[in-house]
């Protein structure tokens, strides 16, 4: 599965998208789920780790507009 936030960007260990609201990274991928670290600032030592659907994950980016701010644009 290569889920897309865009027609470009499919998501990736080790990118970092970048919402209004908080920067998330992506930790791994698996087959349906996503872990990724979500923080409000870059280098901010408060970190919540999650575990998500990829699929909803890839609707969040989307609907918050995110934008890739590090990272490979492939696996």
């Amino acid at each position: 599965m290569n889920m897309k936030v865009d027609s470009q960007k499919p998501l990736a260990k080790g990118q970092v998208w970048k919402t209004r609201a908080a920067h998330i990274e992506i930790v791994a991928l698996g087959e349906e789920l996503i872990h990724y670290k979500i923080t409000n600032q870059l280098g901010t030592p408060r970190v919540s780790a999650q575990l998500s659907g990829i699929e909803a994950m890839v609707n969040y980016l989307k609907t918050n507009e995110a934008r890739l701010a590090r990272g490979a644009f492939a696996n």
